[in-house]
């Protein structure tokens, strides 16, 4: 005997999940937020997801790098010229159409907002992964000479992973998009420049 038909969209409810994740943070979204915002019962929601509120968490950290992320890594494995493809994007963050909005980042967001530790482990291990593809593309960048910098590939990276967290941060506060774009034109300077710090 078959069982009784799924009535919502997989796709959609773990977006509107993700929505409230990115806007209550991960304790603060109780079941009924996530439940509503989902559009299914209780019922539904543990036959998806058995593992509960955990599960949905963890499927939601992987849409967020399939749907945000994955084109821009993509790009920086492909592109001829890493460095602007990295300027860019940072640009981009700034951008009042920037899918991100003023929400910060989710993973930056969990590291700091949530106490399972599995769960923090894996939002930092998001993180890892933007500072990961950040040092690759610019060890790719150093060996076609479009990084000049004098500085490692790993340190530049780490250098923008913190620029990453610090932008989420400072955009929440400063609202002024020239400012911003000269901070960040500031920062991103260093990719070109041969002073050592």
């Amino acid at each position: 005997m078959a069982g009784r038909p799924k009535i919502y969209d997989d796709e959609k409810a773990l977006d509107s999940a993700i929505e409230v994740f990115w806007k209550k943070g991960y304790e603060n979204a109780s079941a009924g937020d996530l439940l509503k915002a989902m559009g299914i019962g209780k019922g539904s929601f543990y036959l998806a997801y058995k593992g509960g509120k955990p599960e949905l968490f963890e499927k939601s950290v992987r849409r967020v790098v399939d749907h945000h992320l994955q084109g821009f890594w993509d790009i920086l494995e492909n592109c001829p010229d890493p460095v602007q493809a990295i300027k860019d994007f940072f640009f981009l963050l700034i951008d009042s159409s920037s899918p991100v909005g003023q929400r910060g980042c989710f993973f930056g967001n969990a590291v700091l907002q949530i106490e399972d530790k599995s769960l923090k482990k894996m939002a930092a291990s998001q993180l890892q992964l933007i500072g990961k593809a950040f040092t690759d593309a610019l060890k790719r960048a150093k060996k076609t000479g479009t990084l000049t910098s004098d500085q490692s590939p790993e340190v530049l990276g780490l250098y923008l992973l913190n620029l990453w967290n610090g932008i989420h941060l400072t955009k929440m506060v400063e609202k002024d998009t020239a400012k911003l774009r000269e901070m960040l034109k500031m920062n991103l300077s260093l990719l070109n420049s041969k002073v050592k710090i």
